[in-house]
Parts: C-alpha cells; sequence; structure tokens
C-alpha cells in the first residue's frame, strides 16, 4: 500500500467557481482517512481529484510518493467504489469483478484466482454466475468492493459506499469495510456525510468546509478539542449546545443569568495602561459549548431550565430544555431510568450541572485555549 500527499490542492470550475481550496493532508500507508463534511463542502470533489476524473486546477498530488497531477486514472494505483454501485447490469458478477483486469489482459488463470480470492474475501463465493438485479443493496456494495479488490490498488477510495443501504445494513456494513481493511492492510480514503460512519471508521478524521480542511484529527480528539464552532456542531450526536455570551459591566454573561468566569477573564477586561497599551488584548469569549453527555440532573446544577419534551433511545433519553434567554433548546442526554425515577415530564421545572469540559470559542467561531466556569449571578463575586 502507498501513502497519498496533498499540497494546497484546489479545484477552480469555469466561471470561478472554487470547489477545493487548499488542501493539504498525508493519508499513511494502510491508514482508513474519512472526510466529512455537509453535502456541497468539496469532500466529493476532492476524492474526484485524486481519482483523476476531475483536473486538478492547482497543486500536487503525489500517490506512493510519484507526482500524479498529470497521470490518467489508470495510471494512479486507485480503485473507486461509488455510491451507485455503477455495476454492468448485462454482466455477471464474476465478468464485473473480472472487467478491469481483461481490459489489462490479464491471464485467464491470473482473473479467476484474484475474483475468487476477493469473492471469498468478502463472502460472495455463491454469487458469481448471478446478475445485478438478482442481488440485495448489501450484496451490489460487495461486488462493488470486489471490483476494486481484484485491481490491488495502492489506494482505495470510497465515494459515500452505504447512503443507499437501509440503517441496520449500514452498520453491517461498516464493520465488513473496517476488516477488510485490517486483512489487506489498505490506505482507504473514504468520503461520506454521516458523521457517525465517520467516527466509527477512522483512524483519523478530516472535517471539510466550503472547500477547506476546518479540521484533521483522531475521531476523539475532534469530539473532545473541536477546532471550530463549526466542527463542534458537525462532530458529536446529538450537537453540541452552544451558548452565546455577552459582555457587560466587567463580566461575560450567559442566558439564564449565569456568569462565565475563565482564567483570561481579569486580562480581558481591565483597562488599558501605558504598561499594556500596545500588547494586543485577548480574544474574548463569544460562545460557550457543553456536550449534552455533560450535562446531569442536579438539584444544585447551573442551568434552572423547563423540560419541553423527553426523546427516549433506550438506556438513554436526550432532555430537550428551554433556557430563558435561548432561541434553541438546551439538550441533554440523561439516563432515563433517572428521568424516570425523577418522575419527571414536559413542563417540569428541573436543574441541570455540567459534568464535563466547557468549550470557548471566540466572535469568529475559533477555539479559545482557555479553562472556564459557570457561576450564578447572585454568588458571583464580580457581579
Amino acid at each position: 500500500m502507498a501513502t497519498l500527499t496533498c499540497r494546497q490542492l484546489g479545484k477552480t470550475y469555469k466561471g470561478g467557481q472554487r470547489a477545493v481550496d487548499g488542501i493539504d493532508l498525508t493519508l499513511e500507508s494502510g491508514e482508513l482517512m474519512v472526510v466529512v463534511g455537509p453535502s456541497g463542502c468539496g469532500k466529493s470533489t476532492f476524492l474526484r481529484l485524486v481519482a483523476g476524473l476531475e483536473t486538478i486546477s492547482d497543486g500536487e498530488l503525489e500517490i506512493g510518493g510519484t507526482l500524479a497531477n498529470r497521470l490518467e486514472p489508470a495510471q494512479r494505483g486507485v480503485a473507486m467504489v461509488f455510491q451507485n454501485y455503477a455495476l454492468y447490469p448485462h454482466m455477471s458478477v464474476f465478468d464485473n469483478m473480472a472487467y478491469a483486469l481483461k481490459l489489462q489482459k490479464r491471464p485467464r488463470e491470473e482473473i479467476t484466482r484474484r475474483v475468487r480470492e476477493a469473492a471469498t474475501l468478502l463472502g460472495i463465493e455463491a454469487l458469481l454466475e448471478r446478475r445485478p438485479r438478482q442481488l440485495s443493496g448489501g450484496q451490489r456494495q460487495r461486488v462493488a468492493m470486489g471490483r476494486a479488490i481484484v485491481r490491488e490498488p495502492r489506494v482505495f477510495l470510497f465515494d459515500e459506499p452505504l447512503s443507499n443501504l437501509d440503517a441496520a445494513l449500514r452498520v453491517q456494513m461498516r464493520l465488513e469495510i473496517r476488516r477488510l481493511q485490517q486483512r489487506l492492510g489498505a490506505s482507504m480514503l473514504y468520503v461520506t456525510h454521516d458523521q457517525v460512519e465517520a467516527m466509527t471508521l477512522a483512524d483519523r478524521l478530516v472535517v471539510m468546509r466550503d472547500g477547506r480542511i476546518e479540521q484533521i484529527g483522531t475521531p476523539m480528539s475532534l469530539f473532545e478539542t473541536p477546532a471550530s464552532c463549526f466542527v463542534a456542531r458537525f462532530i458529536g450526536s446529538p450537537a453540541m449546545n452552544l451558548l452565546p455570551v455577552s459582555h457587560s459591566e466587567g463580566c461575560a454573561r450567559l442566558p439564564g443569568g449565569l456568569i462565565l468566569e475563565t482564567d483570561a477573564l481579569e486580562a480581558e477586561t481591565r483597562a488599558d495602561t501605558a504598561a499594556n497599551a500596545e500588547a494586543k488584548a485577548p480574544a474574548r469569549a463569544a460562545t460557550l459549548g457543553v456536550r449534552p453527555e455533560h450535562l446531569r440532573l442536579d438539584p444544585q446544577g447551573e442551568f434552572a431550565v423547563t423540560l419541553e419534551m423527553i426523546e427516549r433511545l433506550g438506556v438513554d433519553a436526550l432532555a430537550y430544555c428551554r433556557l430563558p434567554g435561548l432561541d434553541t433548546p438546551l439538550t441533554a442526554r440523561l439516563p432515563l431510568a433517572t428521568l424516570e425515577a425523577a418522575a419527571l415530564r414536559e413542563g417540569s421545572e428541573i436543574r441541570l450541572g455540567v459534568d464535563g469540559p466547557l468549550h470557548l470559542f471566540d466572535a469568529e467561531e475559533r477555539r479559545l485555549a482557555r479553562r472556564a466556569r459557570l457561576i450564578s449571578a447572585a454568588t458571583s463575586r464580580i457581579a
């Protein structure tokens, strides 16, 4: 397997539309990297640039240490699995999987061996004589994967391969793709809009926004330390609660009458003096984030809210709460047994405490590296 390196990779269409802008990343040999983002963010276009299905406008693409910008798709050593499977309906499963090898004029014995080995790996040996119309969605996806495997590519490319499958089958196929990657030791670049799929599959995760990379890291590093409000909203289900922070009378204030203290608040609010007049003032917190998983029922908790709706998920439940001064509900993920033991129902007045980190973001929605805590206005030393 090979490494794949992008240096300021970009794509501009006629008319000036910039679909991919300055992509810098390296897919290590044997790594499964998932690219995730909302529809229209450029992730599929990026994958097509790597595959050679779109021309590169600027930047460099290296595959296995070889500059691939001008190489034809067949010369790049990549194989792509598409969302719609792209199987030939008039061909058998065997012929679909063998097609690329026949075009390469491989010996018949080698073709048969490769196809049967891939079919055995994917558990579709009994399907080799069938036509695509005789297969289920999951079986068609396995055939598409097998067609990629027989080519023995240096890099596998997946373009939302599970989006046409039902929920239960998607879970099964995610597991099979992960097992396949580990068995082959394959380098895989995998595009999806499903953040659950991204979190469960990825060795490293790339979040894209408007054609650019917003953040790269392990799934848990993005969950625990999102670089921006965009990543905080996109990674995690349900999304992080984001509360506006206002500044008045030397205090950072939150909806519901809460006051925010940070380890830089004093530096933020002190008057300018001759000694610090030319120093750049620290960026002020404009948004506070807290994960639903990090809220708990607590009679002494910081958030006094009204319970509006309970969404039961089995062991857990999502509690959607109204916080005075906040337009969107505050979401808490709580044990269902705890809610039922407290006999809570819609309309109940409850308090929520914080049992995890608070995240701070500036006015440009970028992460601030500061610690923070919440206190009530009544007990604040700086109110």
